[in-house]
């Protein structure tokens, strides 16, 4: 029997273990956030108390994200809280580091279902040498763009850059033919936020083979050759070729815009995610494009420079989340059965069909239920093997926000790259506390 409630078995602190009831708290609620998820964790959690032979608690917390993370990192500070959580995994490395998570290495390493998993997303389950988590849902950064506009500025189709040069090529054959597009979109500014750093500058940088943090010298990067090639990029295409409305960066309510104007095909190329397609521009979102299946096509964010024929010279990076073990649980076998449990194959099917996901596990990725939708299908085989994550460290949101000015100062002008590069190593230092 699934049992609704808020009680743990995880001990308080000098206190004997409890019942032997597993519970699991989830940002899900049957009609309200996340409804599909929490309908399923109300199909499939009686399956796994049968099968397991001990219950299980489901509690709903529907509320919001950082009130969730704020609730379940005071529980577990005070000794408490439920036994497994489902996470953001950006909040993994910020939790692990002040010792709020069970490292799973010793059940992730013997459970048969691991290597199903792509390597890229197993990566986004770990930190500083463990496992913390399976992700089981997470998105993936890609280009966009209008078939028509490229048919019409003669870049035939299917388009897929190979490198920096090709992208840039396809932007001045639009920008010729059609002076009323903009013709690519990489998000810069303090306007766009967040998505400034992970939808843009972080997918530059990859592609430049760099990152914000060095997780085996566990520090920010104040300065290296990989900024200031992105550096470089967003100069380039906001300056030099005047390939992207700067103006439109700093705008109020700038992302609302840039939906709008892709949304009408005045924006011709923008670098996004998969979350872009499946809702914003889905044929009955606020931005819909009723023929978006016939009109935009899509393409993989390739490194600067080509590789080999045939092979992945393509980056990506995502967030997901996936299900964590309480360090104050009593019974952490039997959390680990249930994570395990609900990471089935034919759990994670029935998720995915009250919810379409990009999937983490290949042999989800290769269902035919799956591979009917071509986009969910091709982005998962292509991008899921390299994607990446962001540092989720207490530092990272100040680090953001530099990332931020670093592209609105290079975009509008106000500063050269050298200045703008200088300003950035020095409020890195002083964020990361560099000597």
């Amino acid at each position: 029997m699934l049992l609704l409630g808020s009680g743990s078995s995880c001990k308080e602190r000098g206190e004997a273990p409890a019942p032997q009831a597993i519970t699991l708290m989830g940002n899900a609620v049957k009609g309200g956030i996340n409804s599909q998820v929490a309908e399923w964790y109300e199909e499939v959690l009686p399956e796994v108390e049968r099968e397991l032979g001990f219950p299980v608690r489901y509690q709903s917390a529907g509320i919001p994200d950082q009130d969730f993370k704020a609730r379940a990192a005071l529980d577990i500070k005070s000794g408490k809280g439920p036994d497994i959580l489902d996470l953001d995994q950006f909040w993994i490395p910020e939790f692990a580091e002040a010792g709020f998570l069970l490292p799973l290495d010793s059940y992730y390493q013997a459970w048969p279902d691991r290597d199903q998993y792509y390597q890229g997303v197993q990566k986004m389950g770990q930190y500083a040498g463990h496992t913390y988590t399976v992700v089981w849902n997470a998105d993936l950064r890609l280009l966009f763009f209008h078939q028509p506009i490229l048919l019409a500025a003669g870049i035939p189709l299917p388009w897929q850059p190979r490198s920096w040069g090709d992208i840039i090529a396809a932007a001045k054959k639009i920008k010729a033919s059609q002076p009323g597009v903009t013709p690519l979109q990489v998000d810069a500014g303090v306007e766009m936020g967040e998505a400034t750093t992970m939808q843009g500058f972080y997918m530059v940088l990859l592609g430049a083979g760099g990152r914000l943090y060095d997780p085996e010298g566990r520090q920010w990067i104040a300065s290296s050759p990989a900024l200031r090639q992105a550096a470089e990029f967003y100069r380039r295409i906001y300056q030099k070729d005047k390939l992207a409305d700067a103006e439109l960066q700093v705008s109020a309510k700038a992302r609302d815009k840039s939906f709008e104007r892709f949304q009408k095909g005045r924006i011709a190329i923008y670098l996004e995610s998969t979350w872009f397609y499946n809702s914003v521009i889905e044929p009955t979102g606020t931005w819909g494009i009723p023929d978006r299946d016939q009109r935009i096509g899509w393409a993989y964010m390739p490194r600067e420079t080509a590789g080999e024929t045939g092979a992945m010279n393509w980056v990506s990076i995502s967030g997901g989340d996936g299900l964590v073990i309480n360090p104050n649980c009593s019974q952490p076998e039997r959390a680990w059965k249930v994570i395990a449990a609900l990471n089935t194959l034919d759990r994670q099917a029935r998720l995915f069909a009250k919810k379409p996901f990009t999937p983490t596990r290949r042999d989800l990725a290769a269902l035919p239920q799956v591979r009917k939708n071509r986009f969910i299908a091709e982005t998962a085989e292509a991008l899921m093997p390299v994607t990446t994550s962001r540092p989720g460290l207490p530092e990272y949101q100040e680090i953001s926000f530099q990332v931020q000015l670093l592209t609105e100062r290079i975009a509008t002008g106000q500063m050269s790259v050298d200045q703008a590069l200088e300003a950035y190593a020095h409020e890195v230092k002083q964020v990361a506390r560099h000597p």
